[in-house]
This record gives C-alpha cells, sequence and structure tokens, in this order.
C-alpha cells in the first residue's frame, strides 16, 4: 500500500476508534492536513474499500474498518513503543499493592485496568479459574445497542470457560491482538492477551474499534508489574 492510502487508512480507523461514526472524505480534508482535494480522497477512499480495508453502512456514505483494515492498521502500529501516561502507571501499581493475596490482587488490578481502558477485562489462574469485570463497557459500546447482541455475547460469557480452553494454546507471555474469528469470543470482538505465571492469563476485551495503542501499552505495563 502506498503512503498516502495509509495514511487515508489510518485517519479513517483512528477517527473511527474515537467517535464510532463512518468517516468521509469532506470529513477526512477539514482535520487530515491531507493537501488532497475532496474529490482524490473520495478516489482512494473508494479504493481501499475495493481493496478490502474499508466498508460502509448501507445508511452512510462514510467508511468504516475492515478486519482487514484493522489487522493492516496493527501490523503497522509501532507497538513497542505505546506506552500509557505516569498517572495511569501509577494508579495500576497500587491496585496490585492493595492486597496480599495474589488473587485478590489480581482481580482489583482487573477491575482498575477496566477503569483505564473502558474495556472488559478477563483473570483466568487456570481454565477453570476464571474471574471477568467489565461487561456493562461492552454493553454500552453503540456497537452493541441491538439486543441480539447482547444476548450473543452474554452466552460467550455463561460459557466462558469452554472458550477459553482452546484459547490458551494460542497465547504466549507476550501480549498479542486476535481480530474477529482469530479467537472463540465472537467475531465483533477484538482481544488483547497474554500468559502469565504457569497456567494464568489475561484478556482486554473489546469492539473492534477498541484504542489499540492504548490497551497495548496498559498491557505493557502489566507485564512489567507481574
Amino acid at each position: 500500500m502506498d503512503s498516502r492510502k495509509e495514511k487515508i487508512l489510518n485517519l479513517v480507523i483512528e477517527n473511527y476508534i474515537a467517535n464510532a461514526e463512518p468517516v468521509g472524505s469532506k470529513f477526512l480534508v477539514s482535520i487530515g492536513d491531507l493537501d488532497l482535494s475532496e474529490a482524490t480522497v473520495r478516489n482512494e477512499l473508494r479504493a481501499l474499500e475495493e481493496e478490502g480495508y474499508l466498508t460502509h453502512p448501507h445508511t452512510s456514505a462514510g467508511r468504516i474498518p475492515t478486519e482487514k483494515g484493522y489487522r493492516y492498521y496493527i501490523k503497522n502500529l509501532n507497538l513497542a513503543k505505546s506506552q500509557i501516561s505516569k498517572n495511569d502507571s501509577k494508579v495500576l501499581e497500587n491496585s496490585l499493592d492493595k492486597a496480599t493475596d495474589q488473587e485478590l490482587a489480581f482481580k482489583n488490578m482487573a477491575r482498575t485496568m477496566v477503569e483505564l481502558s473502558n474495556e472488559t477485562v478477563v483473570i483466568a489462574f487456570s481454565p477453570e479459574n476464571i474471574y471477568y469485570t467489565g461487561l456493562s463497557n461492552l454493553f454500552n459500546k453503540p456497537e452493541f445497542d441491538r439486543l441480539s447482541l447482547i444476548a450473543d455475547i452474554s452466552e460467550v460469557f455463561d460459557n466462558f470457560e469452554d472458550s477459553l480452553e482452546g484459547f490458551f494454546e494460542k497465547v504466549d507471555s507476550n501480549p498479542q491482538y486476535f481480530i474477529g474469528d482469530e479467537h472463540p469470543f465472537g467475531e465483533m470482538l477484538s482481544v488483547l492477551s497474554m500468559r502469565f505465571g504457569k497456567d494464568g492469563l489475561v484478556a482486554i476485551l473489546g469492539p473492534k474499534r477498541m484504542d489499540y495503542r492504548y490497551n497495548f501499552g496498559l498491557m505493557k505495563k502489566l507485564l512489567e508489574l507481574i
């Protein structure tokens, strides 16, 4: 992909992550410092859609990312440099110091990660011992405003032990993203996960529109602390 298309794709994805609204050519020209005409941007958006990186809802002329678009975006993010603020780092660190029992400390940490990321966090101390929190964050996202979607996601969490069993094998000790059908928790979600200790696993679950850069920085900080 040439640099102009990549810049436009990144702008679409980052604005969709921030606003949950389809992104159009007029908006991109107004905010993107592209030095391109609206017609040129419109042509590039059309090309990105034809190549499978973007799509558009039937009710809007604006574009939204596809799974292929998100995967390209993540692959080209410099995640190694992702970091959270000093204040957020301190908040996360303090959450682990609130309890002497390791399991309780990790649950405190999970609740803090939910507050910082505005996503859902899962801690599995083993495939049979699972704690999750922040599910309301997921249900409050505009992507999941239909009752049928909420029911589908609720069913996944009702059977979480079964879903996690095979997922453990895919995850290692370094944070890694799984999008759509790459994980067992529903194709509308993205998951950032890593293993810890002998049998532990931690995961941040959210819509594909999650803040990939921030969440990776949050997981990196957690990796430093545990």
